[in-house]
């Protein structure tokens, strides 16, 4: 479910850079920029590489479980969703020679998450169902931190932003228990 999200955003993005500058090549990829054993993403060079770097769990929100109505009239109890913050580095992957390149299309990034801070299933039907809303907020990193967060990748600084989006859920609907549905009232009057 966070590949999903992370799809919405990535073809988010193609979309308002190619109509931006005319593209026809997507130019935002959702992955990681360095492999497991220390090597180079491959097709991420000049390529604007959206990563999450961190998973926050949502507890401002609070859920017992939820009823679910069933065909037959009664209930399925399901464990409540949990709801996700996700921690997104956007990294303008543009070698030396294209320094300017990677300015540019960061920007443009910066400037659609400006221009449309919310996104909901209503304004964005593309958006996965289980995603009633997105909201993206610029998450500072300090310089010593970000130096961390680079070193932790195992990759080189590139021109980049973090952004925190609030919040994706995630649930199941395994069920926990069946309950039936009342199916009226009885009232018996006796009389002495």
């Amino acid at each position: 479910m966070l590949e999903k999200a992370l799809i919405f955003i990535s073809n988010l993005l193609n979309k308002e850079l190619k109509m931006s500058f005319g593209l026809t090549d997507d130019v935002v990829v959702a992955g990681s920029l360095i492999n497991l054993d220390g090597s180079i993403t491959k097709n991420i060079e000049n390529k604007v590489v959206l990563s999450i770097i961190n998973l926050e769990h949502e507890k401002t929100t609070k859920h017992h479980g939820e009823y679910l109505h069933t065909t037959k009239g009664g209930y399925n109890k399901t464990n409540p969703p949990v709801h996700l913050n996700l921690y997104i580095l956007v990294s303008a992957n543009y070698n030396s020679d294209n320094y300017m390149e990677a300015l540019k299309m960061l920007s443009n990034v910066i400037g659609v998450f400006q221009a449309t801070k919310v996104f909901t299933s209503e304004t964005y039907p593309d958006l996965a169902p289980f995603i009633q809303r997105m909201t993206f907020e610029t998450y500072n990193v300090p310089v010593q931190e970000l130096s961390h967060v680079w070193g932790g990748i195992g990759a080189k600084y590139v021109p980049s932003m973090v952004y925190k989006v609030r919040m994706v859920s995630i649930q199941k609907n395994q069920i926990k228990e069946r309950i039936t549905g009342i199916k009226g009232i009885e009232t018996k009057i006796h009389k002495h």
